[in-house]
């Protein structure tokens, strides 16, 4: 496709701050999350007015050429532009190529989220999301309204967190599993831990388990992996970036990993994070980001890289409601 124009403007994200919006040819509109608790070994982001002017830089060098996505990504990539920049161009750009699979297709199973804390919410819940794998939307959305009518029969605070989960003051970590497991018998649950356990804290009975460890206790991954209880997923441990991804399966850290290419910066980087771990036979979990908008272009690339699993958490805001909108819009049940 040939880029002709490439107009940038800021627009506000799910938490009230600035974040970009990217309009190429005035056609493809894309806009980009930001992370409430980024991994250190992410892409550089740049505040929104220095990503405008880098997008204007963009513009002048792709201007009246011909690209493709991995030409296009490579191109942009080779400057030091914030990651925040090259996305939104690189992700306006493959909303214009966009094909939803047709044939031996299924839909990934989805990571509801159901509870938060942390960074995300009420400090007494120090895991960061308490999750519950569904297989349709029909599900996932009754579980999350008996869930909520549960707190609410049972006068337990039901506020929500920062992607939409509940973050109840008054319960922590173990409550929190107690009450999915009484509401949900026989739910698969999963943890995003961020980093908050250590080895004797991680709860059992559990599917999933992201972050355990910090992005460099490499061996208790290792040591954890070769447990064989969970699927151990890395998140600020790979970061969506080939060389780590490539380093976690040599040391067997994981069996799983988060893909989310606003770690990395474009489309086809993320799409190669993908394909690496692929290679190794690990999950793909492609997910939302803390500050997200009401796009939905992370739901098209999970499709087109047939993801296992997607995260685009609770129900109860938005910009994630938005998500299994669009999932439902490509024929979800």
């Amino acid at each position: 496709m040939i880029i002709n124009k490439i107009i940038a403007r800021k627009i506000l994200a799910s938490m009230g701050n600035e974040t970009v919006e990217v309009t190429v040819n005035e056609l493809f509109t894309a806009s980009v999350p930001a992370g409430i608790s980024a991994g250190k070994y992410e892409i550089k982001k740049v505040s929104p007015d220095e990503a405008i002017s880098q997008i204007g830089q963009i513009e002048r060098i792709c201007h009246g050429k011909d690209w493709t996505q991995e030409t296009l990504d490579a191109e942009i990539s080779s400057h030091n532009f914030g990651g925040n920049a090259t996305l939104a161009v690189s992700a306006a750009f493959f909303k214009a190529h966009f094909q939803f699979p047709i044939s031996n297709f299924q839909f990934p199973k989805l990571m509801l989220l159901l509870f938060e804390g942390g960074e995300h919410g009420n400090k007494n819940i120090t895991a960061q999301e308490f999750l519950v794998i569904e297989d349709t939307i029909d599900y996932a959305r009754k579980n999350f309204k008996i869930t909520k009518e549960y707190l609410v029969a049972n006068n337990i605070e039901h506020t929500v967190g920062a992607e939409g989960g509940f973050s109840p003051a008054n319960l922590d970590n173990q409550g929190v599993l107690d009450l999915i497991k009484k509401v949900l018998p026989g739910g698969k649950i999963g943890v995003d831990m961020a980093s908050c356990f250590n080895k004797s804290q991680i709860p059992q009975n559990v599917f999933s388990v992201e972050d355990p460890y910090s992005d460099e206790s490499w061996s208790d991954w290792t040591n954890l992996t070769k447990l064989n209880k969970y699927l151990v997923v890395g998140d600020d441990l790979t970061t969506t970036n080939p060389d780590r991804i490539k380093k976690a399966m040599e040391l067997k850290c994981v069996n799983g990993v988060v893909i989310k290419p606003d770690q990395i910066g474009t489309i086809s980087q993320a799409k190669k994070a993908v394909q690496v771990a692929c290679s190794g036979g690990l999950k793909i979990i492609v997910s939302h980001r803390g500050e997200e908008t009401n796009d939905t272009w992370i739901v098209d690339f999970a499709l087109q890289v047939e993801a296992d699993f997607v995260k685009f958490g609770g129900m109860d805001r938005g910009e994630r409601v938005a998500k299994y909108n669009r999932l439902m819009e490509l024929g979800m049940k």
